[in-house]
């Protein structure tokens, strides 16, 4: 059981130790690409909508 222990406790250790290498963006870097994220998503759910509405409206004179 301590081996077990001991492994869990050099575990967490090791990903503090790994957390403080991480490269963390800025609050203004993570404001800035969510918004790019937001905007490319309802920039493709638009595009998706027309698409969609392009293809039912011709299936629906076709049919």
């Amino acid at each position: 059981m301590k081996k077990y222990l001991d492994k869990v406790v050099r575990y967490y250790h090791d990903v503090v130790n790994e957390m403080k290498k991480v490269a963390w963006p800025s609050p203004e870097d993570t404001r800035d690409l969510t918004i790019v994220v937001l905007t490319v998503s309802g920039l493709l759910a638009l595009f998706t909508f027309v698409v969609d509405w392009v293809i039912n409206s011709f299936i629906g004179k076709l049919l």
